[in-house]
This record gives C-alpha cells, sequence and structure tokens, in this order.
C-alpha cells in the first residue's frame, strides 16, 4: 500500500522487521483472510505505547485508519468511527512533536475532516472533547498549522453532530422544521433571481438590437437626421444598462454566473454608448461611459481603446497616454487578428500623444510594418459565368457590393476575408453565399431557401455551381499586361515611318441620367397619379414627382388630404414598392410594401403583369396581402361618374365606359353548375376596380372575406371566375372574351359556352409545368341580374336555374360533337399551319397535326428570350389549345382541327436545343 511506503523508518530491528512483514503482506497480489488479520495485529503491535509492550511505533495509525477508512478485503470491512479513532490518537501524538512529515500529518486532518463531515463517525462526547482540545493546541509546530485548520473544521462538525444526536425529540422535530423552511427560502430566492437575471437579459438584448439598428442609421452617408438616430442609440443603450442596474441592485448573490452575465452585458451596452459619443464628438460623455464599462470588464479592449480616443479628444494627454501604455501591456503576446487590429489602432493615438508628450516612454514596442493585405473584394469586381447563366459583381459608388444577374440585384455583406453573404430581396429569407477561390479565380455560390419554407417545395435542382471569370476587371488587366511587358526582352530600336494621323472624331458628350433631358423622357408616357387601394396605411392617391427619377424610372410621392407625406411609391433591387423615404439601402428604408418585377422592364407599376404584393409585418417578415391593389383612378371616379345615370334612369350606377359603348350592368349573375365548381353559381356585382380596362365583378357571399370570394374578370382571351386577380389566375371557369364585349354576358352575336376547369396536374421533373384542361358546360348561362331584393329576388333566381336546368337536360344530347373529328383511316396525317400574322411576338412558327389518335401541336419559339418549360402555360379545351408565356402580353390560341380529350393529360416536352415545345392531345 502506499500509505506503508511513505512512512518513516523505525529505529528499533524488531519495529523494522514487523513494518516489513506488514508491507510485504499489504502489498501482495492474493491476499487471504489470515494475512490481513496478521497485516492488522503487526500494526497494532507497532502502534502500541512501549509501557504496554509495543514499539511505540505511532506511524502504523496511519497506515490502520486508511484500512478502516476504505476496507480491506476479505478480513476487514468499512468502519468510518474505528478509523476516526485512530486517526484522532495519531494526531495527538504526532501534532506537537513526532516524527511524521507535515504533508502526512494535513492528509490525516483532512481525512479525519471528511469522515465526520460525512457522518461516518458518531464519536463520543469524551472523543468530542479531545478533538476540541486538539484544536487548541497551543504547542503545535509551524509547520502543522495547516493540519491544525483541518481539526478546527472537523470538532466544530463533530460537535455539532453530537447535540444533535443527543437532543430533545421536540427540539429535533423544531430545528428540522427551521432548516427546510430556511431551505425552502433559498430555493425560492434562487428561482426569483434566476428569473429577475434572464428577463433583465432579455430586455437589455432588445434594447440592444434596437439601439444597434438606429446606431447604424445615423452612421449612414448623406442621412440629415444622423444626430437624431444618434441619440436615439444613446437613450437605448441607457435603458437596457439602468434595467441591468436595477436587477444588480435587487441581489443576485445565490446566482453568481448570472451576475457575472449582466455585468458583462452591463460593460458591452456602456462600450457601445461611448461609441456613439465619439461618433458625436462629445468627448466627455465618451470617456464617463467607456470608464464605466472597465469597471464591469477591466479586459474589454474596445472599452480601452474608447477611453483612449476620448481622452486624446479632451486633450487630457497624460492621461491618455496612461490608458495607451496599459492597453499596449495588456496585449503584448495575443497574436490573435483582433488583438493585432487593437495594437494598430492604440499605436496610432500613441503617435499623435507623442507629438504633445514627446518625452513620454512606451512599455512596448512599436510593431514592425506589416505587407498589406490583398482587397480580395476588388478582385470579385467583374463578369462571371457559370452553366446557363451569367452575372456581374461590381462596387457602387456609395461603396456597397452588389451581385447583379438579370433583374435580380443583391447587395452583398462581408463575412470573412474570402467570403459573402446577401440577402434576395424577391424572396423574403433567402440567402446567398459566395466565397472566393484567390488560387483558382473562381466563385463558388450557394443559393439558400428560405428557413420556414416546407422540403417539398424545395428547388429539386442544383443549389450550388462554380463560376469562372468572363471579363477581368480592368486594374487587374493593366497589371498582367504590364508584368508581360517587363519580361519580353528588349528589341533593337526601330524607328517607323511616321503615319498621317488621321483627325480623331470626338466623342459626343453624354447625357446626364438624371439631366432635364433624361428626366423628361422617361416621364414622357407615364400616369402622373396612382391610386393604391385595400391598406389603411399605404392606401390613398400617390402623385408624380416632375423633378425625381430612381433607376430611369418615375418616382411617386404619397397625398394625404393635399399635403405630401414622407411615403414614396419608386422602383428598387427589382420591386416596386412603398418606402418611407428614397434612400438605396434596404436596412435604412425597408419595403412597406413591395411587388416584384419579374420582367425587369415596366416603366411604371400599371405594366406589372402579375401583381402580388407583399406587405411588412415585423423585422423580416413578409405576407401575401391579395387585397392590395393600384389603379390609375380614383376607386370612386365610377361611382360618381355615374351618378347622373342612376338618377335620370333608375338604372343601378357602373363603371365609366368609352363613347359608344354599352355602359356594364350593376350586377350579373350565373347559373345551371351542378356538381363540382358549383360554387359559382350566385350573383355578381360590379366592383370599384377595373382590371385590363374591363369591369371586376365579385361574388355575393358575406359569409366569406372579400379578398376570398370569387370574382369575374378579362384575362384578355376569356371572362374567367377565380379567386385571385392576376397575368395568370387558376381559373375555375371560363368563356371566350371577344374584343368588343365590354363587360362578361355583352351581347356580340357569338354564343357565350362556358368551360370549366376538369383537371390540373403538373408534368416533368427537373424542369416542370402546370397543366389545366378545361371541359364545355352548356347547361350553363351568365346573365343580367335585376335590382330585386327580399324574396321576389331569390324566387327569380330560382326560376331561372330551374328553366337553364330544364333546357340543358333537353339539349344534353346535342352538345358539340364534330363530324370529322379523325382521319379515315389510322395512319392518316393532317397538318394545319397556323398564319404566321396569328403569332404573338415571342413565337416564330406554330402548326397542328392529326397523327393517328393524337393531336400534335409543335411551337417554336424566337431566339434571344429566356424559354423553358417552366415559364409556358397551357391550357386544353375540346377545340382549342391555349399557350401563354410568362412575360409575355400576347398568348396563342390555336383551334383543334378536331375534338380532343380534355380529361386526359397531355404530354408536353421542350426542346432547347431546337427551342420547340412539342404537344400530344388524344382525340376525343
Amino acid at each position: 500500500m502506499e500509505v506503508v511506503n511513505r512512512l518513516p523508518r523505525p529505529k528499533d530491528p524488531g519495529a523494522i522487521e514487523r513494518l516489513v512483514d506488514a508491507q510485504r503482506i499489504l502489498c501482495a497480489r492474493a491476499v487471504s483472510e489470515e494475512d490481513c488479520l496478521q497485516a492488522k495485529a503487526l500494526l497494532e503491535e507497532l502502534s502500541t505505547p512501549e509501557e504496554d509492550g509495543g514499539f511505540g511505533y505511532t506511524p502504523a495509525l496511519l497506515t490502520l485508519a486508511s484500512l478502516y477508512e476504505s476496507g480491506f478485503e476479505p478480513a476487514i470491512e468499512k468502519d468510518g468511527a474505528q478509523a476516526a479513532r485512530y486517526y484522532l490518537r495519531l494526531l495527538e501524538q504526532e501534532i506537537c512533536d513526532g516524527s511524521l512529515t507535515s504533508d502526512l500529518l494535513e492528509e490525516a486532518a483532512t481525512q479525519l475532516c471528511a469522515v465526520v463531515k460525512d457522518r461516518r463517525a458518531s464519536l463520543t462526547e469524551d472523543e468530542v472533547k479531545r478533538l476540541e482540545a486538539l484544536a487548541d493546541a497551543s504547542g503545535a509546530k509551524p509547520e502543522c498549522l495547516g493540519a491544525v485548520g483541518w481539526i478546527r473544521f472537523a470538532s466544530v462538525e463533530a460537535r455539532k453532530l453530537w447535540l444533535e444526536a443527543n437532543e430533545d425529540p421536540r427540539v429535533r422535530e423544531q430545528r428540522l422544521a427551521r432548516e427546510a423552511a430556511k431551505a425552502e427560502a433559498k430555493a425560492r430566492d434562487l428561482k426569483n433571481q434566476q428569473e429577475a437575471a434572464r428577463t433583465a437579459l432579455a430586455t437589455a438584448e432588445e434594447l440592444r438590437l434596437q439601439g444597434n439598428d438606429a446606431c447604424r442609421q445615423g452612421q449612414l452617408p448623406g442621412n440629415t437626421h444622423a444626430k437624431q438616430h444618434l441619440q436615439r442609440a444613446v437613450d437605448f443603450y441607457a435603458e437596457a444598462t439602468a434595467a441591468l442596474s436595477k436587477c444588480i441592485s435587487s441581489g443576485l448573490s445565490l446566482v453568481p454566473e448570472e451576475a457575472a452575465e449582466i455585468r458583462r452585458q452591463r460593460a458591452l451596452l456602456h462600450s457601445n454608448a461611448a461609441q456613439v459619443q465619439v461618433t458625436a464628438e462629445c468627448w466627455a460623455e465618451a470617456a464617463r461611459l467607456a470608464e464605466l464599462s472597465l469597471e464591469d470588464d477591466p479586459a474589454n479592449l474596445k472599452s480601452q481603446y474608447r477611453l483612449a480616443r476620448a481622452q486624446v479628444g479632451l486633450k487630457d494627454w497624460p492621461k491618455a497616454a496612461r490608458t495607451v501604455d496599459n492597453g499596449l501591456k495588456g496585449l503584448k503576446g495575443k497574436t490573435s487578428s483582433e488583438a493585432e487590429a487593437h495594437v494598430l489602432e492604440l499605436w496610432k493615438l500613441a503617435e499623435e500623444i507623442t507629438k504633445e508628450l514627446p518625452e513620454w516612454q512606451w512599455s512596448a514596442s512599436r510593431p514592425s510594418q506589416q505587407k498589406p493585405a490583398n482587397d480580395f473584394e476588388k478582385r470579385l469586381i467583374g463578369k462571371w459565368e457559370y452553366p446557363g447563366s451569367t452575372f456581374e459583381i461590381r462596387l457602387e459608388p456609395w461603396g456597397a457590393l452588389v451581385f447583379h444577374e438579370d433583374t435580380v440585384k443583391i447587395e452583398l455583406m462581408r463575412k470573412s476575408k474570402l467570403r459573402w453573404r446577401g440577402e434576395v430581396e424577391l424572396i423574403s429569407g433567402m440567402v446567398v453565399n459566395v466565397s472566393y477561390e484567390p488560387g483558382s479565380d473562381v466563385l463558388m455560390l450557394e443559393f439558400v431557401p428560405p428557413p420556414d419554407l416546407p422540403e417539398k417545395d424545395h428547388w429539386s435542382g442544383p443549389k450550388k455551381f462554380t463560376a469562372t471569370r468572363k471579363v477581368m476587371p480592368a486594374k487587374e488587366k493593366d497589371e498582367k499586361q504590364e508584368q508581360q511587358e517587363q519580361q519580353t526582352p528588349a528589341a533593337a530600336p526601330v524607328v517607323p515611318d511616321q503615319p498621317v494621323q488621321a483627325p480623331v472624331a470626338e466623342e459626343p458628350p453624354r447625357s446626364d441620367p438624371n439631366g432635364p433631358e433624361s428626366i423628361e423622357s422617361i416621364l414622357a408616357d407615364v400616369p402622373r397619379e396612382l391610386w393604391l387601394v385595400g391598406s389603411d396605411g399605404l392606401g390613398g392617391r400617390y402623385e408624380l414627382l416632375t423633378d425625381e427619377v430612381q433607376g430611369g424610372r418615375p418616382v411617386y410621392r404619397h397625398c394625404s388630404e393635399g399635403a405630401a407625406s414622407s411615403l414614396f411609391l419608386w422602383f428598387r433591387g427589382g420591386n416596386w414598392g412603398v418606402t418611407n423615404s428614397l434612400k438605396a439601402s434596404s436596412m435604412a428604408a425597408p419595403f412597406l410594401a413591395r411587388c416584384a418585377d419579374l420582367s425587369g422592364r415596366t416603366r411604371h407599376p400599371l405594366e406589372l403583369r402579375r401583381p402580388r404584393w407583399q406587405v411588412r409585418r415585423g423585422r423580416g417578415q413578409e405576407e401575401l396581402d391579395t387585397t392590395l391593389q393600384l389603379s390609375a383612378s380614383a376607386p370612386g371616379d365610377a361611382a360618381k361618374g355615374n351618378h347622373a345615370q342612376t338618377t335620370t334612369s333608375g338604372s343601378p350606377p357602373s363603371q365609366a365606359v368609352p363613347d359608344g359603348a354599352t355602359a356594364p350592368p350593376a350586377a350579373v349573375s350565373i347559373a345551371g353548375r351542378i356538381g363540382s365548381q358549383s360554387e359559382v353559381n350566385g350573383r355578381y356585382e360590379l366592383s370599384s376596380t377595373s382590371w385590363r380596362g374591363k369591369p371586376v365583378y365579385i361574388q355575393c357571399d358575406e359569409a366569406e372575406d372579400k379578398a376570398q370570394r370569387l370574382k369575374i374578370f378579362s384575362d384578355g382571351n376569356y371572362w374567367v371566375v377565380a379567386r385571385e386577380m392576376c397575368s395568370l389566375p387558376r381559373s375555375v371557369a371560363r368563356c371566350h372574351c371577344q374584343a368588343d364585349s365590354a363587360y362578361p354576358g355583352c351581347p356580340s352575336g357569338a354564343p357565350q359556352l362556358w368551360e370549366f376547369l376538369e383537371d390540373a396536374s403538373r408534368i416533368g421533373h427537373m424542369v416542370s409545368v402546370d397543366t389545366r384542361t378545361y371541359a364545355p358546360d352548356r347547361s350553363v348561362a351568365l346573365s343580367v341580374a335585376e335590382a330585386l331584393k327580399g324574396s321576389s329576388e331569390r324566387e327569380a333566381l330560382e326560376t331561372a336555374r330551374s328553366e337553364l336546368l330544364d333546357e340543358a337536360l333537353s339539349t344534353k344530347q346535342e352538345l358539340f360533337d364534330p363530324p370529322s373529328r379523325r382521319p379515315e383511316k389510322a395512319g392518316q396525317t393532317e397538318r394545319q399551319i397556323v398564319s404566321p400574322a396569328d403569332y404573338p411576338d415571342w413565337v416564330a412558327e406554330a402548326s397542328v397535326d392529326v397523327h393517328g389518335e393524337e393531336v400534335r401541336v409543335n411551337i417554336t419559339c424566337r431566339h434571344g428570350l429566356a424559354v423553358n418549360q417552366s415559364s409556358l402555360d397551357l391550357s386544353v379545351a375540346t377545340t382549342s389549345l391555349h399557350v401563354r408565356l410568362v412575360g409575355q402580353d400576347a398568348a396563342l390560341e390555336m383551334q383543334l382541327p378536331t375534338a380532343v380529350d380534355p380529361d386526359s393529360s397531355p404530354i408536353a416536352r421542350w426542346s432547347e436545343k431546337t427551342r420547340t415545345l412539342r404537344v400530344r392531345l388524344p382525340v376525343l
């Protein structure tokens, strides 16, 4: 055993012989019960006083105490009381004058204290008194004072345990009750302090973020309200530090870790406030706040620098010199990038101080001049390409690094030496990560979808791309050219004939994009005012600013009751939106409402083909608002313009129409639909808005939200019934719209056949397209609704509905069935070429064939347009095929030579090589 090996050597040869035998037995690999008892007897004989027939070797008691404290199988069991008695005998004989070293004595006292504290030994009153007498021993050797201290602890605990063991039961019960109440109160205080600390930290964190935002706005270049923003930042920081100070003053003695964290956060807030005051050049206040920060966190490097900067601003040179010198001494030996940056900043202040105090001696040496690091951000500038697209990275005049691809602009923020990150404004929550490899001169792009987007809606294609440089930056190109010229050996000088220089034509002066002529040309054909409806805070009239252009597009300003407000409607970063100011930074002026311009070619917001307005609901939070609409006229103008007609003729109010056109009725009704999509039946009233210059009717259904009600409007080729008004609506039902029809149901001489959505499917995997098929229903009819009220109106509607149903049942067998819907012979092909005069601008050629049991359609798109299968929208009816390209106004309408089955999904394939869409439709 280790204790046996550390014992001092006895003087008596017989004692040495017995000690060696005990050591041999206890250190053997296998020990029997007889061996254990023999070793115990040898140690007890050694420890017995000489007058009692022993050897008087007291250090053997230490071995016996350790054997009983931990137990020694197979003969000696654990016995804390016996171990304590051996320790007590040992200390009584060795504490004043003995042969044991001080470390063995202190170890014995420590073990005795542990045995008593853990309640493993119940000492008698006489033993407790002996322990107390030993604790008060004044004759202890100086090197044994550490052991005496542990003996005092053991004596106090032994007396406490003896009193508890011998106290009256009633007194014990009262004592236990007091201890339980005390423990409960302590637990309650602990919980309250933890909750108070969490609340204070959360409040301070929220205020700190608000202060950081205000500080950033105050530091933006050209901000005329910079001082107000900086003062708001100081107020936020002060409120946060007050909350933390109040929590500390309430007492956090039971939660030292939380108290330390609160002090660290308070130091951070004081340091931030000091930086704001340094920016505002309020030197005295900056010095006070920096000193408060250093009281809570003396090692805060930023606070040290800000204190020194404020003292330099106050021209208190001695204090500034001491602060800088202390900071340089504290940074000695630190090699982190942050420490090196602080050393450089402190030495800049030191140079300024040395000019005023030339005799001052600095404790640290000036750092050696380092080679300037490469500015990799400038190397990013230029055009890059990756499979399928090209993009450009450029540095704006105000210092922003911008990623520009087609109509998408993303402002990149630096995250590390070779990595940047930007947020895509078109898709809330989506980010792009850019990393640069200087050795191979390539960029790695990663598009990260929004975190709240379901996995099933994620893009299934690649999200990471490697881009190579397409155009080298001019500066880098010149440097490489100079290097090549330097490496080329000099040739013998040859004097060439001097050619006659032709006169150089002067370059015509470029016009200022914001000059008077440019502004006049941009604002030539744009509307002078716009009306935004559907939002209480943003709605109203927006008037064109005749002296302001942003990004080559007009700017509109909100006018409230004749007075201009601070809301602007303008174009920024691929969006038309409303902001509080005309600032290019999305942080300084976030969009309150925005609509993405997918084409990127709109001159004003009324040209948006599919307006989907996103409204800001909070920081980084947007949601779609289908009630927000933009129009060129006031919502109430139509009703006001027709008021005279209402009073004279008694007809319902309607929208304003051109001269010679029939005014749209106040209401229409649809009846006759049975089964699926039967919700289209009902009354539709004229609304105050219009779409594509034609009226919009909204279904009268009070139980449903107005934004989700069915609407009747024109998409250019059809009168459609849908819940959302847009360029490519999901139509529940549709009917061909004649060019001269001013409203649905307008008498034009052509029969109105309503088609209903039968199937909507998605075809393709890597590239998909939404396909919808429609089937005609001759039993459905739209009619002008009379201005009836109460029960008479319901009876009239029921009567009309029953008449339409009877007519549909009687003519059910007379549905459209072309006489020659398929060739007589299998394999016979009929080809029909669509006239080029009917082509939209994006179609180069179109043809339709009947081949056996299929109708095959080929549509070739013109070059120069970005076309893929996902940008083509197909709508199939029995005798026609409707094809629309996203971003184009006109659609291709093809009449089929024979009837097809609209219920079966068509087969559509897009060829990028020939730029041709091939559609195969089964014959009915």
